[in-house]
């Protein structure tokens, strides 16, 4: 079983999934905060680390986030909501301290989350591109 296979069904990533379903139905506040707390963690990253795994998650984490804001904001609405759920969950579980592999483990510790993002990416990227033409 590959490292993502065994990401998506563990229980860390199946409780993210459950937090971005009652995020979104729930608490747009609490959406926020959880863009803001994943916008600061990527943030506190790249400017400890200058690795390639740190860039691509800022990349991605701050284009997620990005697509989150613009969905509260009422700018940008046609994002589906199973997409919005993966973005959650994917942000929920970047931040958290317990997940699949341990963040605090050098340099192995975000291959997990790496491995999300960019699962998240490909599986969403027609939603990414439609998003992407609005900001042009």
């Amino acid at each position: 079983m590959k490292l993502l296979d065994r990401v998506i069904e563990s229980k860390y990533f199946k409780e993210a999934l459950e937090k971005g379903e009652v995020l979104l139905k729930n608490d747009k506040l609490g959406m926020l905060k959880l863009v803001k707390v994943s916008v600061e963690k990527v943030a506190e990253l790249a400017s400890e680390k200058n690795m390639t795994i740190v860039n691509l998650l800022n990349h991605y984490v701050l284009l997620f986030s990005e697509m989150i804001k613009a969905y509260i904001q009422g700018t940008y609405r046609k994002i589906p909501t199973k997409t919005l759920i993966k973005i959650l969950a994917v942000l929920a579980y970047f931040v958290s301290p317990f997940d699949f592999i341990p963040d605090v483990l050098p340099l192995i510790g975000f291959t997990d989350d790496l491995a999300l993002v960019l699962w998240l990416f490909n599986s969403i990227k027609q939603e990414v591109d439609e998003f992407a033409k609005t900001r042009e």
